[in-house]
């Protein structure tokens, strides 16, 4: 117990549990901002074209509901999320190149499922043909481009 009570303490004085909570907050607040403004997914409002993560969070809400079928369309790599959380956290216990090499191959994953989705859109089809996703990856013009021509 008194070991666990000086690692807070020493975390606290370091300012690793301050960045944390500092983090944390912007964070909160970032994401509120774009609840409230409508905007969502930056990339896709500055650009037009969906970022590598869009429908991460529809696929989540689908796998907690128990639809594995449109988690899965709505971003392939959902499952990945855990492990990478597991293996960020645990980066400090395994070798580093190890580390590397686990980031580099989810990197790229994460980055040919984003080029094949802008490719082949829909691409609900290629992976359950019964499954109606819309909207899964859009590549339109930018919807602030939108507004100022209205």
């Amino acid at each position: 117990m008194g070991r666990s009570i000086e690692k807070v303490r020493t975390a606290i004085h370091s300012g690793k549990l301050r960045d944390l909570l500092v983090g944390s907050l912007l964070l909160v607040c970032m994401l509120l901002v774009l609840y409230v403004t409508g905007i969502g997914c930056p990339i896709r409002f500055a650009t037009g074209v969906s970022c590598p993560g869009c429908g991460m969070t529809r696929a989540w809400i689908s796998a907690l509901t128990l639809r594995f079928d449109l988690a899965i369309a709505y971003h392939p790599l959902f499952w990945l999320v855990p492990p990478l959380f597991v293996l960020v956290a645990m980066r400090h216990r395994i070798p580093r190149n190890l580390f590397n090499a686990l980031i580099a191959l989810s990197l790229a994953l994460i980055i040919v499922v984003w080029l094949v989705r802008l490719v082949v859109a829909p691409d609900s089809n290629m992976i359950f043909s019964s499954v109606e996703c819309v909207d899964i990856v859009n590549i339109g013009e930018p919807p602030w481009v939108q507004a100022l021509r209205s």
